[in-house]
């Protein structure tokens, strides 16, 4: 199989522990291919990932989102009067729509990653992520060829059994943020016949 991974620094692995050597070493028998960028948005994505075509695939994986929220929160406390979370929210939706139209072109089936903050609870970016990712399982939820992965019970799993911490800052992962991705990564493979 064929295998693309479209999103920001929590795919590309820097900073922080990265899960996609830990997909090579388990998946050998594919050809896995990281599109990750750190500090992309979901606009940012929309605009590079056309020109990294990676043709077709029988899988993409498509996590995006954090940076959004996270910038959502810087620029709310910010001098700007005329911003609003809102309308950050709405366009970030709707250029995730135009990233799943254009995924969907290349990849017969998509799994789409709700952004996730984690070890913020009840903080902004923790909300704003929230919102975002509903916005993101809307999108999936209008193509056929896509499903949502929610992390956030594999990461409350994790943590009841003692593991952790997983990121180094909330957002990028330790070895133990990264080793839950990648399970979680691998059962979809798994799934789709990989």
């Amino acid at each position: 199989m064929r295998i693309a991974f479209l999103g920001d620094s929590l795919t590309e692995g820097w900073p922080g522990a990265a899960f996609f050597p830990l997909l090579q070493e388990q998946f050998t028998a594919h050809r896995l291919l990281n599109l990750g960028r750190a500090g992309d948005s979901v606009a940012d994505l929309l605009r590079r990932v056309p020109r990294q075509d990676p043709g077709t695939v029988d899988l993409a994986f498509v996590w995006i989102g954090v940076n959004d929220a996270v910038a959502g929160v810087w620029e709310a406390v910010g001098d700007s009067a005329a911003w609003s979370w809102q309308s950050r929210l709405a366009d970030s939706a709707a250029d995730y729509g135009r990233v799943l139209a254009w995924t969907a072109q290349r990849a017969p089936r998509i799994v789409c990653v709700r952004p996730l903050v984690l070890e913020a609870e009840g903080s902004a970016w923790e909300a704003h992520a929230d919102q975002l990712g509903d916005a993101v399982a809307r999108c999936a939820g209008a193509l056929p060829a896509a499903r949502i992965l929610d992390l956030r019970p594999a990461f409350a799993e994790a943590a009841a059994a003692g593991h952790g911490p997983f990121t180094v800052d909330g957002v990028h992962f330790t070895a133990a943020g990264a080793a839950v991705v990648a399970a979680a990564f691998a059962r979809e493979i798994v799934a789709a016949g990989g």
